[in-house]
């Protein structure tokens, strides 16, 4: 129903309420009738307000029962808000996941570089421990051989002082037996004195070459000692470096077991975000069959009206169903005429529009007979039968004049009930009709009822004579 059509019959109430209130007051008025102890005026002013509240209850009743898309939207409004809603809430919540879990794996792969970086940097230094404990190695086998060397010239040179002392001794010996023999030779002694102070003079070359020799022997000892402290410093450093390549190998495996707990932690991340991907997609999915034929309603389109005005009420209905907005699909249409909208598909939270464009124009006259026939009445359910037959014909008719299949549903229960109530109490043969109560457009929903024809019945029925009461 059109907004102007509505409001003349919101007017037509309310012109139909004041009227009948006015009557049934003036009525109760001149009766002076009298409720709950009241005055005759207050009573007629009680029932015009009763009547006005029964008459717009019975014209609100009529107008959901009439109106089938109204009484469906009034009753599942709530329904489809609570569904848009909760659907908005599960996105928001699962976008916020996937930031979190996109944040905990861009922190858990920054970790894992550090890591990386530092693995590499233990293995430098590892590599660098390991170059000087075989330098320091060397040094060591070098300053062991050097003290062997020290120590053999040790042992030559402890050889060449035993042999002087021997050569020494073996002179004041000879030097005794010649001074013993000087007594006995006065006459060699100016002979002897010179040959003794010759041996005198060699002796003092003896000693000055021995104190030569003690002096080397006290440097190379010293030297000795310094070399030997400096290989206790040697070992107590290579310990100490055993002990620092020892720590850093513990941290290395440290650092392992860090990393492989990084990489499972990784992994795990990996496969919850797999799992979120999984969710987005079935989500999408959802929304995709949500939105496939979801049904928009209908658009009455003036003279000058065309695509644009059609887009921006698709817009606006997408909002309202929890869509960032509309795009309508490849089409032209131009006023006047009734557009109906369908859901197409979901892209990137817009809702895909598809439009059917249905031309206005006068399909059938008012009290003009769609379809009609003849039957022997029967059963209430063959009745029934029959009435549907006919409300198929109905429908193929309204679809052949140009009507959207929305508007080509008759007969509604209603109208089927009000048709099997017009066969109560009657019997043989009854001639029915579908007849148009105002005349027909094919933007406007048909307003049709079951009606009893006069004349002879029709070939559907074998009783020529018989007529229809």
């Amino acid at each position: 129903m059109t907004f102007w059509a509505l409001l003349t019959l919101v007017l037509l109430l309310s012109a139909l309420v004041a009227y009948l209130g006015d009557r049934v007051a003036k009525w109760a008025g001149k009766r002076h009738y009298r409720l709950f102890g009241l005055r005759p005026r207050q009573t007629a002013t009680l029932v015009a307000v009763l009547t006005g509240v029964g008459i717009a209850l019975f014209s609100y009743l009529g107008f959901l029962l009439v109106f089938r898309e109204a009484r469906e939207t009034i009753l599942e409004a709530q329904a489809i808000r609570e569904e848009r809603d909760r659907l908005k809430a599960e996105r928001e919540v699962l976008l916020r996941t996937r930031g979190a879990m996109e944040a905990e794996a861009a922190r858990a792969l920054s970790e894992l570089n550090a890591l990386r970086v530092e693995r590499k940097e233990l293995a430098q230094a590892l590599k660098e421990a390991e170059a000087l404990k075989e330098r320091l190695q060397g040094e060591v086998l070098s300053l062991e051989a050097r003290v062997r060397a020290l120590q053999e010239e040790k042992a030559r040179l402890e050889a060449e002082r035993l042999r002087l002392s021997r050569l020494l001794s073996e002179k004041e010996e000879a030097l005794a037996a010649q001074s013993k023999a000087l007594a006995e030779r006065g006459r060699a002694l100016e002979a002897l004195e010179a040959r003794l102070q010759g041996l005198e003079r060699a002796a003092l070359g003896a000693e000055a070459e021995k104190k030569r020799l003690e002096g080397e022997r006290r440097r190379l000892e010293a030297e000795l000692l310094a070399l030997q402290r400096r290989l206790e410093e040697a070992r107590g450093e290579r310990q100490a470096l055993q002990e620092e390549v020892q720590a850093m190998r513990l941290r290395l495996l440290e650092a392992q077991r860090e990393l492989a707990q990084t990489e499972a932690r990784l992994r795990a991340l990996l496969r919850q975000a797999e799992v979120l991907e999984g969710e987005r997609g079935q989500l999408s999915e959802r929304l995709l069959r949500l939105s496939q034929g979801l049904y928009l309603g209908e658009v009455r389109l003036g003279a000058e009206e065309g695509r644009a005005a059609l887009e921006r009420v698709a817009d606006r209905r997408a909002i309202l169903q929890g869509f960032r907005g509309a795009e309508l699909l490849a089409g032209e249409v131009r006023g006047p005429g009734l557009a109906v909208l369908e859901g197409a598909g979901y892209r990137d939270g817009t809702l895909l529009v598809r439009f059917r464009f249905y031309p206005e124009k006068k399909a059938f006259s008012a009290g003009e007979v769609l379809a009609s026939a003849t039957f022997r009445l029967a059963t209430p359910a063959r009745n029934q039968e029959f009435l549907e037959r006919l409300g198929e014909e109905v429908r193929r008719k309204l679809l052949e004049a140009g009507f959207p299949p929305e508007y080509a549903a008759f007969p509604s229960p209603e109208e089927l009930a009000r048709g099997l109530s017009l066969l109560q109490g009657r019997r043989e043969v009854v001639r029915v009709g579908v007849v148009a109560a105002k005349d027909l457009w094919t933007t406007e929903r048909p307003l049709l009822a079951f009606q009893l024809l006069g004349g002879p019945p029709g070939p559907e029925v074998p009783v020529p004579t018989q007529k229809v009461p």
